[in-house]
């Protein structure tokens, strides 16, 4: 036998172990795509990031078709980053034949690439428990109206215990069903990711709340109230879960900061890492994470100062901060306390407790982020949270010298839908619209409900033009797909635009607003099918 054999045994082995990961590497594509599609912000960052990785690990493993698909996906990606019309087309054929390359290969390998659970469809998956009574029809139902992938089942069922965890599950409790708080348990309790929410429908008119809490359910809705209650969870489950979530790690012991990015990165968390105070300083300024851990002794001060900064910050406010030490004794976790932590990990951590810890912050936080900084009609960023952004953009573009775009909008004679149709049509307008603005708008631009029938975007490093253009898709689209009200009636309905740059039509928010407002005024007054420019002439 050959000197060469045992490497090359070896690096078969390899191989087939990466060919039996790959079910998973499909499933964090596919839920990217389908964040994609939802114009999730940072989705199409997300995804290309993960073709890049899967493109050079393909070839370092010797499997060039995987390569080339996945290399193939990062370009588009790249060269249409301002316009991902065309996702749907170019995209998910690519996926199937990722998935066609990475068979073969286990084929032809004699490895097996399904031994990993894996979602079959794209976009979000719920589980109703209760086959049989009808109003798990009805649920199922809406939630399928709002996107979701429903699968209905019975306790104790095959079908009630997927090896993935849909993003949902649903419990309906009727009379001489089984014990709804145990069904519950079964899935709040697993190790790893469990579903990002846990719903107990309740029939019987009764129910326990203190075994609610302790079976882990999010939330708790009567029969009466369930199908339009549940759609409404559902859509914030939808908006808060996608994409991957972000933790920002500052460690200074490199051998610490690699273990525990390897342990979140399992657990499909991206990871951003620094070693000092200062570099997190200038990271917060930028980055948007979705958890903040901390070491507590850094090189240029403590982890402490950091929790400080985040918590002075209105964006990160809510931001979960997780602190970890070698140190013992509770003075630590107290300044920990009054820094604004968290939680409190001891050094070294546990991998199951970490991860599953982090995940569950990760999760608590983006729900109650969701309740504070969107608005609970159509989704997009309140007033209040909308104009913290337009503060950190004025403060970041001055920094790095850069330009962006604020763009204030209204729907015309919105007061007459309103009075013709009533009030639930008009909320169906709104939501119309504000579903137009995720789609045509770029995954880095912040859309936000000014008030009433206005609405704002942040168009970060564009420019008047590009903003004019945007105004003009905008209104295109509404003209080719109305709303539609009672009995399927198209609302035909038109916006108004104003845009504001910066810096040369304002150089703080307030003034930005104020530009834009002008300018949108000026629109409305000529009655003109044009957008306006702040300070352009009439």
């Amino acid at each position: 036998m050959s000197e060469q054999d045992p490497l090359e045994a070896a690096m078969a082995a390899l191989r087939r172990e990466y060919l039996a990961e790959a079910p998973a590497r499909l499933l964090e594509l596919r839920k990217d795509y389908a964040a994609v599609l939802a114009s999730e912000p940072d989705a199409a960052a997300s995804l290309k990031g993960r073709f890049h990785k899967l493109a050079g690990s393909g070839g370092s493993y010797g499997f060039p078709e995987v390569s080339a698909l996945a290399r193939k996906g990062e370009q588009w990606l790249v060269e249409h980053a301002e316009d991902l019309g065309q996702a749907a087309s170019v995209l998910s054929p690519l996926l199937e034949d990722l998935e066609s390359a990475f068979q073969s290969a286990g084929t032809t390998m004699g490895a097996s690439t399904s031994e990993a659970p894996r979602n079959p469809d794209f976009g979000w998956h719920a589980l109703v428990l209760g086959a049989g009574r009808p109003l798990a029809g009805q649920l199922a139902s809406r939630l399928e109206a709002v996107g979701f992938d429903v699968a209905v089942a019975d306790h104790g069922s095959p079908q009630a215990n997927p090896a993935v965890a849909p993003e949902l599950v649903v419990v309906v409790n009727e009379e001489g069903g089984a014990d709804p708080y145990a069904q519950a348990a079964a899935w709040t309790s697993r190790r790893g990711v469990r579903p990002r929410g846990v719903v107990l429908v309740e029939c019987t008119g009764h129910y326990d709340r203190l075994r609610a809490a302790a079976s882990g359910i999010d939330a708790i809705f009567t029969a009466e109230v369930a199908e339009a209650e549940l759609q409404s969870f559902a859509k914030a489950i939808a908006r808060v879960g996608s994409p991957p979530a972000k933790v920002l790690l500052v460690e200074d012991d490199p051998a610490q900061c690699t273990a525990i990015t390897e342990i979140l990165t399992h657990a499909n968390l991206r990871v951003r890492s620094c070693a000092t105070v200062a570099e997190a300083s200038q990271l917060l300024g930028t980055e948007y994470p979705d958890l903040i851990l901390l070491d507590i002794r850094l090189p240029d001060g403590d982890g402490f100062t950091v929790a400080r900064l985040a918590r002075q910050d209105q964006r990160l406010a809510l931001v979960p901060i997780v602190f970890l030490t070698a140190a013992v004794g509770t003075d630590p976790q107290i300044r920990a306390v009054r820094a604004g932590g968290d939680d409190f990990l001891r050094k070294p951590v546990d991998p199951n407790l970490l991860s599953l810890l982090v995940l569950n912050r990760i999760e608590r936080g983006r729900r109650v982020r969701e309740m504070a900084h969107r608005d609970g009609l159509t989704g997009l960023l309140n007033h209040a949270t909308l104009m913290a952004e337009l503060e950190h953009a004025v403060e970041a573009a001055r920094r790095r010298k850069e330009t962006f775009a604020f763009v204030m909008a209204d729907i015309d004679h919105f007061k007459r839908v309103n009075d013709t149709h009533g009030h639930l049509v008009g909320d169906t307008v709104l939501v119309h619209v504000s579903k137009l603005l995720h789609r045509l708008g770029r995954s880095s631009d912040l859309l936000g409900r000014y008030g009433g029938d206005e609405f704002a975007m942040i168009l970060l490093d564009n420019t008047a033009e590009g903003a004019a253009v945007l105004a003009d898709r905008i209104r295109s689209a509404m003209a080719e797909e109305p709303a539609h009200g009672l009995d399927q009636v198209p609302i035909t309905t038109r916006m108004s635009f104003g845009i504001s740059v910066y810096p040369e039509d304002g150089e703080t928010a307030d003034a930005l607003v104020e530009a834009a407002d002008r300018a949108l005024y000026q629109s409305k007054r000529l009655g003109r099918d044009r957008v306006m420019r702040a300070n352009e002439p009439a």
